[in-house]
């Protein structure tokens, strides 16, 4: 009678614990003020000539609802196939500054997007890679590769970041969450929840990455994230052939347009 009641005891305290953690648990709706993009292609001229759309559909288009409603923000994501420099030509970021977040302290990062297929060009092909680009061949080498950089999916790169973001002289932390949507998927809106064992942990300073975890870093802050468009594998073809990049080209990209909701931050103490 004694190892049950003991056994019962222990199982309600592990409940009450339980509850307790769930109940300090803290939900932030981040707000259409700490939202915002950058964009680097401004308008349609030299290298972004071969882009589909109209400029302004490149910049962030913020959609105040009516009270019942949620804030909707649309944009069609651009990422470079060829080229390195720039190749995230635009992107959303979001700010967390404001809610002195330890990396410890996040439980969960959770966004609803849709991508809209009839404003989207995925490049799959590699010959719409040479169609303008005729120096560029797939040796055997090269196949593989070429193969991974190209997808029939819309592929993206969610990117926490913190302290010195934007100086790629400083050492800063980031960890990355990539993830794809189909472009035919008959499902609208998409539900991404991401918790720290979802991310890709990095340092990174020049350009160069340094491999972390997030139990190393527990005490450091993030200051916010980001949304890119993406390749199949993140790169393009330049990393391939860094040494014998021509100096004219003609870029190629992938294009998508989405519209992304109810963004939130769920945290502890």
């Amino acid at each position: 009678m004694k190892v049950t009641y003991l056994i019962l005891l222990a199982i309600c305290l592990s409940f009450f614990s339980e509850a307790k953690s769930v109940s300090q648990a803290k939900q932030t709706f981040i707000e259409a003020s700490k939202v915002s993009s950058w964009n680097h292609i401004k308008d349609k001229q030299s290298v972004y000539s071969g882009l589909s759309q109209a400029p302004h559909k490149y910049q962030l288009n913020t959609q105040f609802p009516s009270s019942s409603g949620k804030t909707l923000y649309k944009l069609t994501l651009v990422k470079k196939l060829l080229n390195w420099h720039q190749q995230h030509s635009n992107g959303l970021e979001v700010s967390l500054a404001h809610l002195n977040l330890h990396v410890e302290q996040l439980q969960q990062l959770h966004i609803k997007i849709k991508l809209s297929p009839e404003n989207s060009i995925i490049t799959a092909d590699f010959k719409a890679l040479t169609k303008h680009n005729s120096w560029l061949t797939c040796p055997k080498d090269n196949a593989e590769k070429f193969a991974a950089l190209l997808s029939e999916q819309a592929h993206f790169t969610l990117i926490l970041y913190g302290k010195n973001h934007g100086n790629a002289k400083q050492k800063t932390l980031y960890a990355a969450y990539p993830f794809k949507l189909a472009i035919d998927s008959k499902q609208q809106w998409h539900t991404i929840n991401i918790t720290k064992n979802d991310l890709n942990f990095y340092w990174q300073q020049n350009y160069q990455e340094e491999t972390t975890s997030a139990t190393e870093v527990t005490k450091q802050k993030w200051q916010g994230f980001i949304l890119v468009a993406e390749s199949g594998n993140r790169k393009v073809v330049r990393n391939y052939i860094p040494d014998d990049f021509p100096k004219d080209y003609t870029e190629v990209f992938n294009e998508f347009d989405v519209s992304l909701s109810d963004i939130q931050i769920t945290s502890t103490p």
